[in-house]
């Protein structure tokens, strides 16, 4: 089957927001999210950014050509759907009255691609946006550029039990010159996991760093390995780092750098605070001002679909505080209400037992608005969110607790790029990067949201 053939057709119909921009829907957003951002009500109330998507959701259903994309690929054994990764982009506020306007295409369709729930292809939406104020008389053809939205899901086929330990190598992108195949970019290396080492990757994949310590003598060790460099041991348990350390020795690679780096990075060996080293890449500052004796602080950055990795970047003070959200049916179903998602696995529990899921779970356009009123909790109102990026990693049910931390990983002038992550007892939920130009000043709010 060509799925290819579907790349550039229209996602979906209608083309026109059923509604009006307006308070209520807004004042039902913010109460689901628990977001009090004093930008979003009053006589100069905005929308929150990360509402984006929901004013499209209602009449302007899938179109014909996505609609045929998917029984495509359930007849060829891609028969179930995860929501992955949500992109928006934010070029100006949008105030209640106005109308939304936008595009939705397919933007592509990725060949076949073994991940952790199973074998399937990712498929690519984008929404660009405008937005006239019709309220005040303006025509469509007045409208101006809102924002867009790129949205991800995964068609698969579910792994049996016995694959699920099975890692994705990403061949199929990485051709014999490291310049990658079919027209898409070349990948990282893959990591090569054993049972000496599986136990580090579980970590990661549970957004964590994880070290081992001797059982016998105490001693910590990294890289993972069977017995104690101290005593001979084999008998040891693993610990999570606290992510704090310091560069150690650092290699800036010039040439040649690798298709997949694009550009020359910095590789530094990291002493933790927990007395081990680890070897990974700084990030967040130019190469050349990563300097041995730097404080460091750990993050996970992920590379691609299948990729995540241990990074550091720069410590200091910009670390956002720690939100702890607890995870109802009540947030969840009204998370889902409130974004004018109906799917039943956001709402009915018998539904989605039959569906393969353990219950309800957590849509990704409340995580993605749980993850704008953390940042906006942070800035206060007199700040703009210019994008929101972010990757769903394991769902979030009820009876759980969503815990956030964040921290800026880039600063340019007023414009602040923060690392967010949300994390719960199954591993991490959510993981991406917000960018928000923060402004300090007694403008308008309008402006400032």
């Amino acid at each position: 089957m060509n799925f290819e053939a579907y790349q550039g057709l229209p996602s979906a119909s209608g083309g026109v927001a059923p509604d009006l921009v307006n308070a209520p829907m807004i004042r039902h957003w913010c109460e689901a999210m628990g977001d009090a951002n004093p930008a979003y009500t009053g006589p100069d109330a905005v929308a929150p950014p990360a509402m984006l998507q929901a004013w499209t959701m209602g009449n302007s259903g899938r179109s014909e050509h996505f609609d045929a994309l998917l029984r495509e690929l359930e007849a060829a054994g891609y028969v179930s759907v995860v929501a992955t990764d949500c992109e928006q982009e934010y070029l100006r506020p949008l105030r209640i009255g106005e109308r939304v306007l936008f595009d939705a295409v397919i933007e592509s369709v990725s060949g076949e691609k073994r991940t952790a729930l199973g074998t399937g292809r990712f498929v690519t939406t984008r929404m660009d946006l405008r937005a006239y104020d019709e309220a005040a008389g303006e025509k469509p053809g007045e409208a101006t550029p809102l924002g867009s939205h790129r949205f991800r899901i995964l068609k698969f086929t579910p792994a049996n039990r016995s694959d699920r330990s099975a890692r994705p190598q990403g061949v199929d992108r990485q051709g014999a010159d490291g310049q990658g195949v079919d027209g898409q970019p070349p990948l990282r290396p893959r990591p090569v996991v054993n049972r000496d080492n599986a136990g580090f990757w579980d970590g990661v994949t549970a957004g964590e760093l994880r070290f081992q310590r001797c059982d016998d003598c105490g001693t910590a060790r990294f890289p993972w390995l069977p017995g104690c460099n101290g005593c001979g041991s084999d008998r040891w348990h693993a610990e999570a780092a606290a992510g704090a350390g310091t560069v150690y020795s650092k290699v800036t690679v010039h040439h040649p750098v690798p298709a997949a780096f694009g550009k020359p990075y910095a590789v530094a060996l990291v002493e933790l605070a927990e007395g081990v080293r680890i070897v990974a890449n700084v990030v967040g500052v130019p190469p050349e001002q990563v300097v041995i004796g730097m404080p460091v602080g750990l993050g996970f950055q992920r590379f691609d679909e299948e990729l995540v990795l241990p990074v550091f970047h720069p410590a200091g003070s910009d670390r956002l505080p720690p939100l702890r959200v607890p995870v109802t049916r009540t947030l969840i179903v009204a998370g889902a209400i409130a974004s004018r998602d109906y799917q039943d696995v956001h709402h009915d529990a018998e539904l989605a037992r039959a569906k393969g899921a353990p219950d309800i779970f957590m849509n990704i356009l409340t995580t993605n608005g749980l993850v704008g009123r953390y940042v906006t909790d942070w800035t206060g109102p007199h700040a703009r969110i210019e994008s929101i990026a972010i990757r769903l990693g394991v769902p979030a049910y009820p009876g759980d607790e969503l815990q956030f931390s964040g921290e800026v990983a880039r600063r340019d002038g007023e414009l602040v790029e923060l690392a967010i992550r949300g994390t719960n007892r199954l591993g991490v939920h959510v993981s991406g990067t917000v960018k928000v130009r923060l402004q300090h000043s007694d403008e308008q709010k309008g402006e400032h949201a």
